[in-house]
C-alpha cells in the first residue's frame, strides 16, 4: 500500500512551525511516501511566497497545493509562476501562471498525479471545477493512476457532489478552504476516499487561525483591521490515506489531529529577513510609480569616503534595493584622506540641490574625515539614516521624523512574525546612536509598549543576569558570538544585529553575528540568522525612507 499524508491549509509562521517539528516523526512513523499540503495562508497569514514555500519544503513537504489567496502575496508571483513543485486551482483562467494538476513521484518510485481546483460557490470567478476536474484526469490517464484532488472551496455541498462525480476515478478527493476539519471521512463505493474539510495547520486559539481578539473587533465595528495568525494552541491537522498503487483505489482514509507546544529545548524559528524586506520593497515600489506619476524621481545619494571593502559590498546592496523600488542611487565617493571639511561641502551642496531626496553617509570615513561633523552636515529633512542629532531628538520626543533603518527594520520584522511585543520586557544590549539608543525609543514608544532595559560595556557582570530577564533580546554590542545560552531565558526571542567574519578552520572564514547560534538555538523560542535576518531589513527601510522623503517633497509642492 501507498500511504500519502495531507497537511491542511497551514497558517503564517505558526503553521509552518508546526510542520517542521511534527512532519519527520510521521513520516517515519506512518511510513509516508508523498507529503501534500495547502499551502495558500503559509506566508503571514494569506499567500504563499519563495520564504514561506522554501520553509515547508525543508520541513519535508513534496508539494503544494493551493486556494483563493495563493496570489496575495505581490512579491510571490515571480515565484509562484517557476516553482514545479506547486500546484495551483486548475479551473483558474489559461493565463495564469503555473499548473492546475502535475505528475510527482513518491519515495517509492509511485507516481502520483495531484489536481487542485477551486470551488465556484460564494468565491472568486473560476471555471466549472467538475469540467476542470475532467480535463486533468484526461491529462493524467496514462501517467498515473493514483490521483489527489484538493478541492478548495466553500460549500459542503459543492466538495460532497465532486467527491461523487469523481468516484471511482481519483484516489482521494479532499475539501480545504474553511480551517474548520469535519468528521465525514469515507471511502466512497467506487473506492475514492473523501472528506469535506482537512482542517487547518496553526493555531486554534483563534477565530480560523486568525488572532480571535482582531477578528471579534472586525465583526462588532465593521472596521478594516489586519488579520494575524494565532500562535496560541498549535495543532496540524491532516488526512493520512492508504491506497493500492496499482488499481488507484483507497484502502482507507484516517483524520489526525496533533497537538504541539513549543519546548525551550527544541530549535529555534527562525526569523529570516528576506520575506518581509521583500514585502517592503514591493509596498515601496508602488509608492515610487505615483511619485514619478507626479514628476518626481526619487534620489539618494550615497556619500563613501576611502575604499573600505565591507562598505564596498553594503554600498552594491543598497545601490541593488534602490534600482528594483525605482529609486535613482547616485555614488558620491572621496579619497582616502579627503580632510573633514572637504566631506562636509561636499554633503552640504547635496543638501541643497533639490533633486536629490535622502543623502546617506556610509561608514566608517577614512582618516582624518569625522564622522560626527559629516553626519551633522545632512540637512534634517535628507537625513534618510536617521541618524542626525534632530532625527534622534524627534524619535526620543515622540515627534515624527526619520527613525535609523536598522532599529525600524527590527521593529518591522518582530511584527511581520507577529512577535508579542506589548507589555513584554526586552533588554537591549549596545547603546550605540545607530542600533542601541534608537532601538530603546522605538520599542518603548506609545502603540508598541514595550517595557526597555539597556545593557552596555559598564554594566559589568550584571550584563548576562540582565539579558536573561529579556522576553526579547537584542544583541548589539560588536564582538562576535559573546551571547550564549546560559544568556537567554527559556522561550525568549533573540535579535541577532551584530555581523563578523571568524576564522572558520582550514584557512576558510565564517559569518556570524554576536550570538552563539548553535546554542542559543536550542533555547530561544526565535532567533534571527545571521546573515539574512536583520541585515536585508536595514536595507529595505532605507528606501523606505528615501521614498518618505521624496513624499514629503511632493506634499510641499501641491501646497
Amino acid at each position: 500500500m501507498l500511504n500519502l499524508l495531507f497537511i491542511a491549509d497551514v497558517i503564517g509562521a505558526p503553521g509552518r512551525d508546526v510542520v517542521r517539528a511534527l512532519l519527520p516523526d510521521l513520516r517515519r512513523r506512518y511510513d509516508v511516501s508523498l507529503v501534500v499540503a495547502n499551502g495558500e495562508n503559509s506566508a503571514g497569514g494569506f499567500g504563499l511566497t519563495h520564504d514561506s514555500a522554501t520553509a515547508l519544503f525543508a520541513a519535508g513537504v513534496d508539494v503544494l497545493t493551493g486556494g483563493n489567496h495563493l496570489w496575495d502575496r505581490k512579491e510571490g508571483f515571480a515565484y509562484l509562476s517557476q516553482e514545479p513543485r506547486l500546484v495551483r486551482p486548475a479551473n483558474l483562467p489559461l493565463e495564469t501562471p503555473g499548473r492546475g494538476f502535475a505528475v510527482f513521484p513518491a519515495r517509492d518510485g509511485t507516481p502520483v498525479g495531484i489536481v487542485n481546483l477551486l470551488g465556484r460557490v460564494f468565491m472568486k470567478e473560476a471555471d466549472c471545477p467538475f469540467r476542470a476536474a475532467d480535463q486533468a484526469l484526461q491529462g493524467l490517464k496514462d501517467q498515473c493512476r493514483v490521483v489527489l484532488v484538493d478541492i478548495h472551496a466553500e460549500t459542503t455541498a459543492e466538495k460532497i457532489a465532486l467527491g461523487w462525480y469523481l468516484d471511482g476515478r481519483a484516489s482521494a478527493v479532499i475539501g480545504t478552504h474553511t480551517h474548520v476539519q469535519t468528521a465525514d471521512e469515507c471511502v466512497l463505493p467506487g473506492g475514492t476516499a473523501f472528506l469535506s474539510d482537512a482542517g487547518m495547520t496553526g493555531g486554534f486559539d483563534s477565530v480560523i487561525g486568525m488572532d480571535r481578539h482582531v477578528a471579534l473587533r472586525r465583526f462588532l465595528t465593521l472596521l478594516p483591521e489586519r488579520f494575524t495568525p494565532a500562535t496560541g494552541d498549535l495543532r496540524m491537522n491532516a488526512i493520512l490515506l492508504r491506497i493500492d498503487p496499482r488499481s488507484g483505489r483507497a484502502a482507507s482514509i484516517q483524520r489526525l489531529q496533533i497537538p504541539w507546544e513549543a519546548g525551550p529545548a527544541g530549535p529555534a524559528r527562525l526569523l529570516a529577513g528576506e520575506e518581509p524586506a521583500a514585502a517592503v520593497r514591493g509596498a515601496v515600489r508602488e509608492r515610487v510609480r505615483d511619485l514619478r506619476a507626479g514628476g518626481i524621481v526619487p534620489a539618494l545619494a550615497l556619500v563613501s569616503v576611502g575604499d573600505d571593502p565591507a562598505s564596498a559590498i553594503y554600498l552594491k546592496k543598497k545601490s541593488a534595493a534602490c534600482a528594483e523600488v525605482g529609486i535613482d542611487a547616485r555614488h558620491v565617493t572621496l579619497a582616502a584622506g579627503t580632510d573633514t571639511s572637504t566631506v562636509v561641502d561636499r554633503v552640504r551642496s547635496l543638501g541643497a540641490d533639490p533633486a536629490i531626496h535622502g543623502i546617506l553617509v556610509q561608514l566608517p570615513l577614512a582618516a582624518p574625515a569625522e564622522a560626527a561633523a559629516v553626519l551633522e552636515a545632512v540637512p534634517p529633512d535628507k537625513d534618510v539614516d536617521g541618524f542626525h542629532p534632530v532625527s534622534a531628538g524627534r524619535l526620543a520626543a515622540g515627534v515624527p521624523g526619520f527613525v535609523p533603518a536598522t532599529p525600524r527594520g527590527i521593529l518591522e520584522l518582530l511584527r511581520y512574525y507577529h512577535v508579542p511585543l506589548a507589555g513584554r520586557h526586552v533588554v537591549v544590549l549596545g547603546r550605540s546612536n545607530i542600533v542601541g539608543r534608537p532601538l530603546a525609543n522605538l520599542l518603548s514608544m506609545r502603540g508598541v509598549d514595550m517595557t526597555v532595559t539597556v545593557g552596555h560595556s559598564q554594566s559589568g557582570l550584571d550584563l548576562a543576569e540582565l539579558a536573561r530577564q529579556a522576553d526579547l533580546l537584542v544583541a548589539a554590542i560588536g564582538r562576535a558570538e559573546a551571547v550564549t545560552a546560559d544568556w537567554v531565558k527559556p522561550g525568549a526571542v533573540v535579535v541577532d544585529v551584530g555581523i563578523h567574519r571568524v576564522a572558520a578552520g582550514g584557512g576558510k572564514q565564517r559569518l556570524t553575528g554576536d550570538v552563539e547560534a548553535a546554542s542559543v538555538s536550542r533555547v530561544a523560542s526565535a532567533l534571527t540568522p545571521v546573515p539574512g535576518g536583520v541585515g536585508p531589513m536595514t536595507v529595505a527601510m532605507l528606501v523606505a525612507n528615501t521614498v518618505r522623503a521624496a513624499e514629503r517633497l511632493l506634499a510641499r509642492v501641491k501646497v
